[in-house]
């Protein structure tokens, strides 16, 4: 063959691979175009379905909106009776049917077994109601009858509580005195704000005044009020007291709460050991492994020393729950 033959036949060839590639490439090219195209009509077409949709949700989410209602009406209903639960129930009093029933109330309560000369409060104690017992003997307003009530059930609900938990004696019971506050204030306004200190030197102290002479801290849901005790127990007695108060059908909750010893029994009856035998105080330290079991013991609950506790407390009444 010759050579001009053989250079027309290359490039035959080659022509036909450059063809061949050629092809190939737009036959790839129309199949991606077709794709995408395919793809954006597919997309039209959703969107299109979209606008020309209904504007109500569908059936799938309106039984499952309808399910969560019914289980949040369900928990609303058991959440309302849960803390309606504790409601008081106090009936109405005139002023003087409440000082009759204060007067009861407060013989009952002082009549508690404790260590104050055998009784749990000391001669004269007024639970916080120190303004309509004692020397004085004046009636409240018509219009404060019903919140003091409230008041009196609620203390003589706690006291019992707390007598319950074997408290050893109750020093004092504070109330908020909103009964006073009006009282209070145009003195005040007079002075140049100095506080009234009609009622400082009084055992069983009682003077918080409220900002609200209508119910206490309150919303649209609750109100609350607070109320304080100060008491002396044994440790034991004071866990079982927090215990109880927790457990109370009336919704309490302690907010505060401050508590010291009285007393180092087992410190005085070491020191006394020493003194007896004589050891100085400066004597070389004994190591505690060469001491028997009985001397080594630093704490014991039959010689604790009761504690001085101090609980403020706030009483919560639900109104549009």
């Amino acid at each position: 063959m010759k050579l001009h033959q053989i250079i027309l036949v290359v490039c035959g060839v080659l022509m036909a691979a450059v063809c061949l590639g050629a092809g190939w490439f737009l036959f790839s090219a129309m199949l991606a175009k077709s794709a995408a195209a395919s793809e954006r009509n597919e997309k039209y077409d959703e969107l299109r379905g979209i606008y020309n949709a209904k504007v109500f949700p569908s059936k799938e989410n309106i039984v499952r909106v309808s399910e969560d209602q019914k289980v949040l009406e369900a928990w609303l209903v058991t959440a309302s009776n849960v803390v309606h639960k504790g409601d008081l129930q106090v009936d109405q009093k005139t002023p003087t049917g409440f000082k009759q029933a204060l007067q009861t109330t407060v013989r009952k309560l002082s009549a508690q077994p404790g260590a104050i000369n055998g009784k749990v409060v000391a001669a004269g104690f007024n639970f916080g109601f120190d303004k309509y017992l004692g020397s004085s003997d004046s009636l409240p307003a018509s219009e404060h009858v019903e919140r003091l009530n409230q008041q009196l059930t609620i203390i003589e609900l706690l006291c019992k509580e707390l007598y319950a938990a074997n408290i050893l004696s109750l020093a004092t019971v504070t109330r908020e005195t909103f009964d006073e506050v009006g009282a209070d204030q145009k003195p005040q306004e007079e002075t140049g704000g100095r506080r009234s200190k009609r009622n400082a030197n009084k055992p069983s102290a009682q003077s918080v005044p409220s900002p609200l002479a209508a119910g206490g801290k309150q919303n649209e849901f609750f109100t609350k009020q607070r109320f304080t005790f100060e008491f002396n127990a044994r440790p034991p007695a004071f866990i079982d007291a927090l215990n109880r108060l927790a457990a109370m059908d009336l919704f309490v909750v302690v907010a505060e709460t401050e508590f010291r010893k009285t007393d180092d029994v087992l410190g005085k009856r070491a020191a006394a050991k020493q003194k007896k035998a004589g050891v100085k105080e400066d004597a070389a330290v004994v190591d505690p492994a060469t001491l028997t079991h009985i001397e080594r013991i630093v704490t014991d609950p039959e010689l604790e020393p009761p504690v001085s506790v101090k609980l403020d407390i706030d009483v919560y009444s639900f109104n549009g729950v």
